[in-house]
């Protein structure tokens, strides 16, 4: 009779531990079923920019909320509306609440889709769709945010020059040029700022060869705004700090997301020191988190949602375990950044 008992409880024991397991482990062992889809930009995951912090937003929010995403990258433009349109047919399973295109080249798929589906929510980022009104556009003042970091250019210089490379020679990433030259000439009267461009967001190669040029030439700091092309600016200016040391430094400028740590000799353990002044913060993983919670409130709307500095949806790095700036570096952004906020400070939008 006891050991019949004490096999009961044993069961009972088990059964208890069971259903715990079950409800601790359960959304790790039976994921629910996405609410979000996302169509990355062409330059894919691991750009350590654009679309990782896309990424970032998703994640944050499933970690917060408990709705999970699914994601494609493609790999070419004709590709984008393949996957839009296969998110928004849904086949086989609930319709997503949301699909998201990261990406302003997203904008005539996304639109041929979003006619087609009119009860589909959609969002793009970098782009404004005007067209319907059930696509959110999440948009940024890129210049702002690219007025600081060339307030900070123009300041930290030993040479006077200063470089910029892109992606590619459009109004959108212009604009990141435009306000870089504006906040390093408010900073640096009459500074001259090189202009170039990858003509890729993938082709780090390209960055490097742009970059060891600019650098040849005398600029010894650029901003970076590629995509993953960007990566081998970074490289460049290790290489060549490497060879001739830090007595006369060749920096880097990252984007979009913090990149400092990108410019130390080992970024899986970064520590000091790192060629990377500061980042252009563009605060996509704040959009995409922002837009898909409107969705998860039930306030979700179609229209244009601008991050700013006055919202914290652009700023600069600020990482002082790899590289505090002097503090009349800092005291000059900061009172620039109030100005621009404040609407005494216009920053241009194109070159």
């Amino acid at each position: 009779m006891q050991s019949k008992t004490l096999a009961a409880i044993v069961i009972v024991v088990i059964l208890v531990a069971g259903v715990g397991a079950i409800v601790i482990l359960g959304p790790l062992l039976f994921p629910s079923a996405p609410r979000v889809a996302i169509v990355f930009a062409t330059g894919g995951l691991g750009d350590k920019s654009f679309n990782d912090a896309a990424f970032k937003g998703a994640v944050d929010f499933r970690t917060a909320y408990g709705w999970n995403f699914s994601y494609a990258e493609p790999t070419q433009i004709s590709e984008y509306e393949g996957f839009l349109r296969d998110y928004a047919a849904h086949e086989g399973r609930a319709a997503y609440d949301i699909i998201i295109a990261i990406g302003f080249d997203q904008n005539e798929a996304l639109y041929s889709v979003a006619v087609d589906y009119p009860n589909q929510s959609f969002a793009i980022v970098d782009m404004f769709n005007n067209h319907t009104s059930n696509v959110a556009s999440l948009l940024f003042n890129a210049n702002e945010g690219s007025a600081l970091v060339g307030a900070i250019a123009g300041l930290m210089t030993k040479t006077d020059k200063i470089g910029f490379v892109g992606g590619m020679d459009i109004p959108l990433i212009n604009e990141f040029a435009a306000g870089y030259r504006f906040g390093a000439n408010y900073t640096n009267d009459g500074i001259p700022v090189s202009i170039q461009y990858t003509g890729s967001w993938v082709d780090t190669t390209a960055g490097q060869t742009l970059a060891n040029g600019m650098y040849a030439a005398g600029n010894d700091i650029i901003f970076a705004a590629a995509g993953r092309s960007g990566l081998g600016v970074f490289t460049s200016a290790k290489t060549l700090n490497g060879t001739e040391g830090y007595d006369n430094p060749l920096w880097v400028i990252g984007v979009d997301s913090p990149q400092m740590y990108l410019g130390c000799e080992d970024p899986d353990h970064p520590a000091p020191p790192t060629v990377s002044l500061t980042s252009m913060l563009k605060r996509v993983d704040v959009a995409v988190f922002n837009t898909i919670k409107e969705v998860y409130d039930g306030v979700f709307t179609g229209g244009a949602k601008v991050f700013k500095l006055s919202n914290g949806g652009v700023d600069y790095e600020v990482n002082t375990a790899l590289l505090t700036l002097p503090t009349e570096v800092t005291t000059a952004v900061a009172a620039l950044k109030a100005a621009i906020i404040a609407g005494t400070v216009t920053v241009p939008t194109a070159l």
